[in-house]
């Protein structure tokens, strides 16, 4: 990870203008086309979930802001950030799940099945440190129009992610995928840069979702 100079930090006066503010963050949602996604993730048996987590995180990592975090007051930038999921147990509890950036999906996929399994069998809610990281929730129940995490000023930089039950619209398919950031680091405009980009993939998927998966 990489410090940033305050002091030539372009946005240091919006920096400065929510960081100590009681509510720091702000949340939103919208619509996402999936329709060639979830024809290619049936058509190849690829898995929904892990398919458009692993385009989330390439998403987010395409954007430097959502790779941003304050540490003690100083603002760095990391190189990458690793998913985070939330996963649902028998007993209807769930379990955090700590997974990993990889350029392949392959990989990724390999990965985040044996991390998925692993917590299933031994589930895990704990805290600790994850600056690195940013998190996915999954809600395949219902869809939604808005939806706000709890804040906890331990992860007050790190976005938050949610995936909506998908519906249709016409012909469209659609997912509602929510964002939480800290507007300390994250203004509206960094926002739209991530739907685009997940809005693209989504579109073609099959640029992706291959082995050796292609960087930006």
């Amino acid at each position: 990870m990489q410090k940033i100079d305050l002091a030539t930090y372009k946005r240091r006066g919006m920096f400065a203008a929510f960081k100590d503010r009681d509510i720091p963050f702000f949340s939103t949602s919208s619509h996402v086309d999936i329709t060639n996604l979830k024809k290619f993730t049936d058509l190849h048996g690829c898995g929904f979930f892990l398919s458009i987590s692993f385009l989330i995180t390439k998403s987010v990592n395409l954007v430097p802001e959502l790779r941003q975090r304050v540490i003690d007051g100083d603002v760095f930038e990391f190189s990458r950030v690793d998913p985070g999921y939330t996963v649902l147990l028998e007993d209807e509890t769930f379990s955090f799940c700590d997974s990993r950036y990889f350029d392949s999906f392959d990989e990724y996929r390999r990965y985040s099945e044996a991390k998925i399994n692993e917590v299933k069998e031994c589930p895990d809610q704990s805290s600790g440190e994850k600056h690195h990281m940013f998190f996915i929730t999954n809600v395949p129940w219902f869809s939604f129009t808005s939806m706000v995490h709890p804040y906890d000023k331990q992860y007050a930089y790190i976005p938050v992610l949610t995936i909506g039950k998908y519906f249709y619209e016409g012909n469209r398919l659609l997912a509602p995928i929510g964002i939480q950031v800290n507007h300390a680091l994250v203004d509206g405009i960094h926002v739209g840069k991530f739907y685009q980009q997940l809005a693209e993939m989504c579109d073609r998927p099959e640029r992706w979702l291959s082995v050796g998966s292609p960087q930006a």
